[in-house]
């Protein structure tokens, strides 16, 4: 699963149009789905998350790095602020752990927003002051 189009594809049929969902797509060394899972669901705007059950999930699968995706009812795939700050920590997280994330994809009805296609993630990896930035 190497592009934001193929993560969109595999979670397209899981979209909920009343809840929020946040689903994990642990992946393999060759990037070929292992396992997807719902772990955490919410209300119609709001889902809460822990990063602990995302990492265990992907321990306990063997996962070499993974995709994060959740949908928005409201069918705005747009980030929130609140979507960048908990996906920038889970980021970094993950560089720490080494279970590489690869993208986080917000899905609408119709159409999915990758972060890793709008230049997030590279972002957050820049080097500022000598020292690489997690």
């Amino acid at each position: 699963m190497s592009t934001s189009l193929q993560a969109y594809e595999c979670l397209n049929a899981q979209y909920n149009p009343d809840s929020e969902e946040v689903w994990i797509l642990a992946l393999n060394s060759q990037m070929r789905l292992i396992r997807k899972e719902m772990l955490f669901r919410g209300t119609v705007d709001h889902c809460l998350l822990h990063p602990r059950d995302i990492f265990r999930f992907l321990v306990r699968n063997n996962a070499s790095s993974f995709i994060m995706a959740h949908n928005h009812p409201s069918d705005d795939c747009l980030p929130s602020e609140q979507d960048l700050a908990m996906t920038r920590k889970i980021y970094r997280l993950s560089q720490v752990i080494q279970i590489p994330m690869n993208d986080h994809i917000i899905l609408s009805s119709d159409a999915y927003f990758s972060m890793a296609d709008h230049g997030y993630f590279l972002k957050w990896r820049k080097k500022k002051s000598g020292n690489w930035i997690y």
